[in-house]
Order: structure tokens, then sequence, then C-alpha cells
């Protein structure tokens, strides 16, 4: 009797497992029949579930963003106030910080490769950027949707200087900063 497979949590389970591969070789650097001997599968079955190698980069880094919004939103909203739920939110990212670093630098590995004219035609970046800003609206309660850019780019800048390994900033504190800074700013403008 031939074994019968969940299609959708098996594609996922490839997008997964994908993550850790790309994390150690790099986007540019890993061929799909690379990926395919990693993953522990041919590269007909990996064509099956995803049509090309930035496809399934693409639907990973879109799950990716899924799940951080998930699992950030379950800790997000312990907190009372914006200052409480920004130092919260930077204690989930301090303590995530490698997997975020790690992120970050394979979205970077996988602009340069793409480059930026065909980044523009798919899209995938404007699609993540906007769900993270629709989750800082929903998660944190900020109704100015330039507030909420406010945020996702000084997230984007935080991870970033971890990358380049400033220990001198310190995530939690500089959300908590953001938290008290952007309080006072909206008591007074909104």
């Amino acid at each position: 009797m031939p074994k019968i497979v969940d299609v959708e949590q098996y594609r996922k389970e490839l997008l997964l497992k994908s993550a850790e591969l790309f994390a150690e070789k790099g986007y540019a650097d890993m061929t799909t029949r690379e990926l395919a001997q990693g993953l522990g599968v041919s590269t007909g079955t990996l064509y099956h579930y995803f049509p090309s190698k930035a496809a399934l980069f693409e639907q990973l880094v879109e799950e990716m963003c899924r799940q951080d919004v998930l699992l950030a939103k379950v800790e997000i909203d312990r907190g009372k106030t914006l200052t409480e739920k920004l130092k919260i939110l930077g204690k989930f990212m301090t303590n995530r910080e490698d997997s975020c670093i790690k992120q970050l630098f394979l979205w970077i590995d996988y602009s340069q490769y793409q480059g930026r004219e065909e980044l523009r035609r798919s899209q995938l970046f404007e699609r993540v950027d906007r769900r993270y800003h629709q989750a800082v609206i929903e998660i944190l309660g900020i109704s100015d949707p330039s507030v909420a850019w406010l945020v996702v780019s000084v997230i984007n800048g935080l991870i970033l200087e971890r990358l380049w390994c400033n220990e001198q900033i310190a995530i939690d504190e500089q959300m908590e900063l953001l938290g008290k800074i952007l309080t006072t700013y909206l008591q007074k403008n909104c």
C-alpha cells in the first residue's frame, strides 16, 4: 500500500529543513542538487513541491515571517503598555538573536544574488515588510503607519548592528528606550 503523505505538511518540513542548509552555505552557493541532497530527497521531488530554488527560498522567507509574527505575538501580548510590549519584543529578539542574524544574513545573500530589478519584480520583501508592518500595528496597537514603519526600521537596524558584532547595542534596552520615546511622542501627537 502506498504511503499517504500530507502534501502541505511535507512541503513545510522541506522548507524548514532548507533554512539550515541555506544558513550553512548561503543562497548563492547552494545548488538545487545540493539542496535536494541535504534534504534527503531527489531533485525531482524538490521540483514537485517547488518550481525553482528561488520559489522555495521565497516560500521559506514567507514562512519564517509568519512564524516570527506568531511567536512574537504570544510573548508581546503579555505586555500592557507600549513600552512594556517593546521591551518584551526586545527580549524576544535577544533570545532569538542568532536566528534573527542568520535570517537577515540569508536575506542579504539572496538580495545580492537576485539583483535589485528581480527583487522588485518578485515583490517578496515588499510582502514581508507589509506583513511585519501590519503585525506592528496590530500587536503593538500603533495606529500611525509612519510610527509602525519606524518600529520595523529600528528592528532591522538593531539586527544589522548585531550582525556587524556591535556588542555595545543591547536590543532589549534599545527597544525599551524606543517604547519610552514613542509613548511620549504618541501622547503629544495623537
